[in-house]
């Protein structure tokens, strides 16, 4: 049984139209790549692959930003659940607790207030509150909420301080937290020189064709000249993909 009930992914409608989105932004960039490299927009056809390469990485990207949002919110829902223990609720009861305080940050369709529901009619179903915690955890995909997921799931079995691990998590994801913003802000200005340092090869070559037009003539229209621009191509995506890797730094 899945916890976050579909929630885990974008919705349907969202998925479509950051989908069509990424789809015409990956037409648009090789039709370019098809001119300034070879002249010839029927090379756009197979260039084509560039565009689910594109699409799987942009997924990729918006699922890596939900799940850090889901993280956040996750340590503000374990720490509700928190002060409910404090005031006397049990650990199960704690959770449902924790929903009304979700709800008022974070709204009623938050994927943090979808996973705790179905938390809670698991726990009212009688399931292990262990086993939910787990399968919450896989379903979310983050090392965090596993972590915190493992270690709950020894202490509630061993007797152990459920409080105060719960407390602990917390700030350890809060610290992750702001350690990442930190490297972000740092990084992101690099992000900027690195979009535009790929950018300047492009741009080189147009300039070329403006500017000296006889001197790159031989590199189109030709066998020649198109395993040039090809090889110039494939090195270009190796080190546009290489520094996409440099700057993206992972907490």
């Amino acid at each position: 049984m899945q916890i976050l009930k579909g929630r885990r992914n974008l919705s349907q409608q969202e998925l479509l139209s950051g989908n069509v989105r990424y789809i015409a932004e990956g037409i648009v960039v090789i039709v370019i790549a098809a001119y300034i490299f070879y002249e010839n927009i029927l090379m756009a056809l197979l260039l084509s692959p560039y565009i689910f390469i594109q699409l799987k990485e942009s997924q990729r990207l918006q699922e890596a930003k939900r799940r850090n949002i889901l993280i956040k919110q996750f340590k503000d829902g374990i720490m509700s659940v928190s002060f409910a223990l404090n005031v006397g609720y049990s650990i199960e009861n704690s959770f449902s607790q924790a929903i009304d305080e979700l709800v008022l940050l974070y709204g009623e369709n938050a994927d943090i207030v979808s996973g705790f529901r179905n938390i809670v009619i698991r726990i009212n179903q009688n399931e292990n509150l262990e086993d939910i915690l787990i399968d919450f955890a896989e379903d979310c995909k983050a090392e965090d909420i596993m972590y915190f997921a493992e270690v709950f799931r020894y202490a509630k079995r061993s007797g152990g301080d459920l409080i105060s691990i719960i407390r602990n998590t917390a700030d350890i994801i809060q610290q992750k937290t702001e350690v990442a913003s930190e490297v972000e802000t740092i990084v992101s200005g690099k992000r900027m020189e690195q979009k535009v340092m790929s950018a300047i090869p492009a741009l080189i070559i147009i300039y070329l064709k403006v500017t000296a037009r006889d001197f790159i003539e031989p590199l189109y229209g030709n066998v020649s000249g198109m395993l040039i621009m090809t090889g110039c191509l494939i090195i270009y995506l190796i080190s546009n993909v290489w520094s996409k890797r440099i700057v993206n730094i992972e907490v």
